[in-house]
């Protein structure tokens, strides 16, 4: 396949944005990132605009002409609270907005549309990875987002012919991380109490639960390999296909500290009824169909991003 010369990331500024901006400059494509905030990387060609905007998103595509469209604007679950109509109005309208732009100012563009494993909710026997056959039962506001989202990308793929990949994404960690995620909570706690900014106390809302980590910078070889060789229509899981404990995210870190005596606490030791416990996805698909495969080890993922928090600290902004 012919590799593009002109590429769109949507929430260009977030982890994965920045991660994905810098993989697409060097492929050699002019590379063009849209966001509410202008931190883009360098090299990006920025627009800052809100992608909830019809006519900001039009204007974008008008101006960056892309043969590659990854659309990675979002509001997360977990770094705010937010209430389900503004979930709707960008994980939702934005997601409409910029795929009827692109319908009409770049339909021969491929695109990724970035979701969320949160679709497919509480499943029948956790124990068993889930792959994209199993039904979709999103339990909380962010999730049903997300789940509405999915489908109407896969209308538009199916009624409008553009060439669309959606990849629903498990958990995700490593530098960049925003603070309000549990990896990078738990490291910036960590890189505080080795200053002395805090106590040697480092509370975890539940440690029994378990979840399927990918680093970012494979997430965004993931997205990559995913656009460029995928097949239009489809859905494919982006995961480790491992399961690891919050538990074990915290030993990890506390393996990589000289500090002694820091203490876990759990806040919330018994999690709520509708809590998702356990987690973990088969990412098979993308594998056969694409020869992804993840490199980056949790442990690694979880050094760099205690090392950034430790930069963090040590550098007040």
């Amino acid at each position: 396949m012919k590799r593009p010369e002109r590429i769109l990331i949507t929430g260009a500024t977030g982890c994965a944005g920045r991660h994905l901006s810098r993989l697409a400059l060097a492929s050699g494509a002019r590379v063009f990132g849209f966001a509410r905030r202008d931190a883009f990387a360098p090299g990006v060609a920025g627009i800052v605009g809100s992608i909830a905007d019809p006519d900001a998103v039009a204007a974008c595509l008008a101006e960056s002409r892309p043969d590659w469209i990854f659309h990675l604007a979002a509001l997360v679950h977990g770094a705010g609270d937010h209430k389900p109509e503004e979930l709707n109005r960008v994980n939702v309208d934005g997601t409409r907005h910029l795929l009827s732009a692109a319908l009409r100012l770049a339909p021969a563009a491929r695109i990724l549309v970035a979701g969320s494993s949160g679709i497919y909710g509480r499943v029948e026997n956790p124990a068993v990875p889930i792959d994209e056959r199993a039904p979709l039962r999103p339990g909380s506001p962010y999730a049903r987002s997300k789940a509405e989202q999915d489908r109407l990308s896969a209308d538009f793929a199916e009624k409008h012919g553009l060439q669309l990949v959606r990849v629903r994404l498990f958990n995700q960690t490593g530098p960049g991380e925003p603070a309000g995620l549990v990896c990078a909570s738990l490291a910036r706690q960590v890189a505080r109490i080795e200053t002395g900014a805090a106590e040697p106390v480092l509370r975890v809302l539940h440690l029994g639960t378990s979840r399927d980590f990918c680093d970012v910078r494979d997430v965004v070889a993931g997205y990559w390999a995913a656009l460029e060789r995928g097949e239009p229509g489809r859905a494919y899981n982006l995961c480790s296909g491992r399961a690891r404990t919050i538990g074990e995210i915290v030993r990890l870190l506390l393996a990589r500290t000289l500090t002694p005596g820091i203490a876990v606490v759990e806040t919330h030791p018994e999690p709520s009824a509708d809590a998702i416990l356990h987690q973990v996805g088969d990412s098979g698909l993308l594998r056969r169909h694409t020869g992804w495969t993840p490199r980056i080890s949790l442990e690694q993922s979880l050094g760099d991003l205690l090392d950034e928090w430790r930069e963090k600290t040590r550098t007040p902004s």
